[in-house]
């Protein structure tokens, strides 16, 4: 009896341990597709380019298995990809992508992965281990074995001349495969040069040579190497053999150029790259191509502006349905401050290609920069009829035709806008801005502070509206609690902005408030002042470090006194506005000091203000004169 108990209870242990083995194993199966289900949702999150759920839901992937190797490796991959400096994470993800990839090392893909991102990152020590692994799993893959011999160049290069040998093993045996190429000769031939062997580099040229001697790109890359081991007349050989192979090889007649450039025959050198720029041959891009690199190099000395004008006059003839010449021509004309120039070749750009409205806008900018305002009004006005009710373009108009004299235009322009359609509380209320300085320049003071008040509705934030209607409140004697108002919340966000604190003055000055509209300009005074000395020394400090003379201490002591210099000679300079001066005079005045008021007015005199017959009546009756008397 108690053995058949002892069999009962042995039965059921055993059926409860075999339960609980069953639930567990259950379990672990769920936890496992759960971990699938949620990695998939990752991996379509990333597709969509949605990378902030694929990080997430890689996450509770791996939270909920770890040891899954693709997620493992996914999960490292993302770490290294999203942890920037942490360079401790960037080594946690490294050792988690090896761990995965050592378990599973016969998926090419991770190999592969693993051999670019250790590439990219620079850690030739972890290449160099991928890449063994990689090979060891695919020996007769040739894009493998490539990478394996690049692996041990990349350790030669660095200085461990043991894998030179390595490395040449590796690409020669690759030969055997695929033959002699210009790319697997290159490999060679850098690994010859880390141990100087000049004479096994130029033996590899020539069987090269032998292997491909119709191959106009295999000359061209032995005329390079020939060029980089300092043998010009090799070089030229190979160079021009690669042009009468294929007189169309844009890379090789601008290369050829480029070689009689560097030997200093500049002649020689002008007459090939005009050849080249003229040929019917030779793709367009091949020839931007060489244009913009020699600019890059030599662009800045003015020596080469002939040149260069040569070079695009040439190409512009050979190409003149291109807007791309012109827009190349007009960026360099831009550059080296020839803006009228730059807008001559802007408007064929936008002849051959209106649709493009960045081509209108640097064309305006050009007019602009050349300070002709309704050139640049008129350029945008044909714009917006391509482009109707563009804002930018509309808002750039309205400015130029005011700077060019006809504001009374700009309004209309601006009147004309349906700014109804303006959903960017920012945009609407830079609009309104806008429109009330306009309309205050005409004196249109109702519909100025109106529009105002507009863009104050539309953003309460607009500090220059603020400042611009506080101002505007004390130059009419309205509403000045207001403007206070205004004044005091503009300072307070820019304390150190000398036009808000100009206004903030001006209109403590109208309220009455002399001593406090005292300390106000002083300090904007001051402020302006130390900014231009400032602005100087930073230029004299800039043309210093310019400068590719090595200093000596006698060199050193005149600089130091060319700053002294710049610095003593900003009370010369005429900084700050004709209205700043004209405000410190008539608050000094206010004030009591005389003598102070009539040494603003004379300064606000020297900048040409406005109104010089009231400064200068100031000056000579010394006191306040009201603009309206006679």
């Amino acid at each position: 009896m108690r053995k058949l108990l002892f069999i009962i209870i042995a039965l059921a242990v055993g059926g409860a341990i075999c339960a609980t083995a069953r639930k567990s194993m259950w379990d672990d199966d769920a936890r496992r597709r759960k971990a699938a289900y949620f990695y998939l949702e990752a991996v379509d999150a990333f597709l969509s380019d949605n990378y902030n759920l694929y990080g997430q839901l890689l996450d509770k992937a791996y939270r909920l298995d770890p040891d899954d190797p693709e997620i493992r490796s996914r999960v490292g991959e993302w770490m290294i990809l999203t942890s920037a400096n942490d360079s401790a994470s960037i080594e946690n993800g490294f050792a988690m992508m090896f761990d995965a990839y050592s378990k599973n090392p016969s998926d090419y893909f991770e190999g592969m992965q693993l051999v670019n991102l250790t590439s990219n990152y620079r850690r030739w020590a972890d290449n160099l281990r991928a890449a063994e692994m990689l090979s060891e799993q695919f020996p007769s893959r040739n894009e493998v074995t490539l990478q394996l011999g690049r692996s041990y160049l990349v350790r030669a290069l660095m200085g461990d001349t043991s894998y030179v040998s390595k490395a040449i093993k590796i690409f020669s045996d690759l030969e055997q495969r695929v033959g002699k190429s210009a790319h697997i000769s290159d490999l060679k031939i850098r690994a010859y040069a880390v141990n100087h062997d000049t004479t096994a580099i130029i033996r590899e040229l020539g069987v090269l040579n032998a292997a491909s001697p119709a191959d106009p790109y295999t000359a061209l890359a032995i005329g390079q190497v020939f060029n980089s081991l300092a043998l010009p007349d090799s070089a030229l050989h190979y160079l021009t053999r690669a042009c009468e192979l294929d007189s169309t090889n844009g890379s090789a007649i601008l290369m050829r150029a480029q070689f009689f450039q560097e030997q200093g025959d500049s002649a020689t050198f002008e007459e090939e790259a005009l050849r080249a720029i003229k040929s019917p041959d030779l793709e367009f891009d091949a020839k931007a191509k060489f244009v913009i690199n020699y600019i890059n190099i030599h662009g800045e000395d003015s020596v080469n502006a002939a040149r260069i004008d040569n070079m695009f006059e040439n190409l512009l003839d050979a190409h003149s349905g291109e807007p791309e010449v012109y827009r190349l021509y007009a960026e360099y004309l831009a550059h080296i401050d020839k803006p009228l120039q730059a807008a001559d070749q802007m408007s064929y750009v936008v002849s051959l290609d209106p649709s493009e409205r960045n081509n209108w806008l640097f064309l305006a900018q050009a007019y602009v920069t050349a300070e002709e305002y309704g050139k640049a009004a008129d350029a945008l006005e044909s714009a917006s009829k391509l482009f109707p009710n563009e804002l930018a373009f509309t808002r750039a108009e309205a400015v130029y035709r005011s700077l060019a004299g006809d504001t009374e235009r700009a309004i209309e322009i601006l009147e004309a806008y349906p700014d109804s359609t303006i959903s960017d509380p920012d945009e609407l209320s830079h609009f309104k801005s806008l429109l009330g300085d306009f309309y205050y320049q005409k004196h249109r003071r109702d519909d100025a502070f109106a529009a105002y008040e507009d863009a104050l509705k539309a953003n309460p934030f607009n500090y220059m509206a603020m400042n611009n209607v506080a101002y505007y409140y004390a130059e009419t004697d309205t509403l000045l609690d207001q403007a206070e108002d205004y004044a005091r919340r503009v300072v307070r966000h820019e304390p150190d902005n000398t036009t808000y604190l100009d206004t903030y003055a001006w209109v403590l000055f109208k309220k009455g408030n002399f001593e406090g509209a005292k300390e106000q300009i002083d300090r904007t005074i001051s402020l302006t002042e130390l900014d231009n000395s400032m602005d100087s020394i930073d230029s004299a400090f800039e043309s210093i470090e310019q400068s590719e003379i090595k200093l000596t201490e006698e060199q050193v002591a005149e600089d130091t006194t060319e700053i002294a210099e710049a610095a003593e000679e900003i009370e010369q300079e005429l900084v700050g506005s004709a209205d700043l001066y004209d405000h410190a005079g008539d608050i000094y005045y206010r004030c009591g000091d005389v003598v102070k008021a009539v040494d603003y007015w004379k300064k606000a005199l020297e900048r040409k203000p406005d109104e010089p017959d009231i400064i200068k009546k100031k000056i000579k009756y010394r006191k306040i004169i009201d603009k309206n008397a006679p």
